[in-house]
C-alpha cells in the first residue's frame, strides 16, 4: 500500500497546464487546474484494481493556477508541492504524450501522462512497465 501511495502521488505531483486564476476551467475542460476525486488504480505486478471501496481510503488532488499541488487521503492533507505539465512530450520515436510532473520538499515523484478526457483524468506511469495507472473524475 506504501508504494501504491507513493506511486499515486508521483502521478498526481506531475501535470498542470497554464491557466491564470481568473478563468478557472469549468466542467468539460481540458485543464487539469480544479479538484479530482480518485475513481481507482490499476496495475501492479498483479494487474490489481484498487478502489475506494476496497482499499478504505478516499483521495483527492488539487491542482491551483498558481501551479500548487495538493494531495488529500480522507480530507487530511497527505502532500502539497508544485506541479507543471509539458505538452507533446517526445515519449519515443513514434508517440508523444502531456507530462505531469509534481515536486515539493520530499517529495520524490516521476512524471506521468495524464489525458483529460470529458471530466475524467488518467494517470498513467510510462517509466514503469509494472505500474499504476489511475482514473480521478472532476469534483464539480
Amino acid at each position: 500500500m506504501k508504494n501504491f501511495l507513493l506511486v499515486a502521488s508521483a502521478i498526481l505531483l506531475c501535470s498542470i497546464t497554464a491557466c491564470n486564476k481568473g478563468n478557472l476551467p469549468g466542467p468539460g475542460s481540458n485543464s487539469i487546474i480544479g479538484k479530482w476525486r480518485w475513481v481507482k488504480s490499476v496495475g501492479g505486478i498483479g494487474g490489481f484494481t484498487v478502489t475506494p471501496q476496497s482499499s478504505g481510503r478516499t483521495f483527492r488532488n488539487e491542482f491551483n493556477a498558481d501551479s500548487s499541488f495538493k494531495r488529500f487521503q480522507n480530507d487530511t492533507l497527505l502532500i502539497s508541492g508544485n506541479f507543471r505539465t509539458i505538452k507533446d512530450y517526445k515519449y519515443s520515436p513514434t508517440q508523444t504524450v502531456d507530462i505531469l510532473s509534481i515536486s515539493g520538499p520530499a517529495l520524490d515523484t516521476r512524471p506521468v501522462s495524464y489525458l483529460i478526457r470529458h471530466d475524467s483524468l488518467y494517470l498513467n506511469d510510462i517509466y514503469i512497465a509494472d505500474g499504476y495507472n489511475e482514473v480521478y473524475v472532476r469534483m464539480k
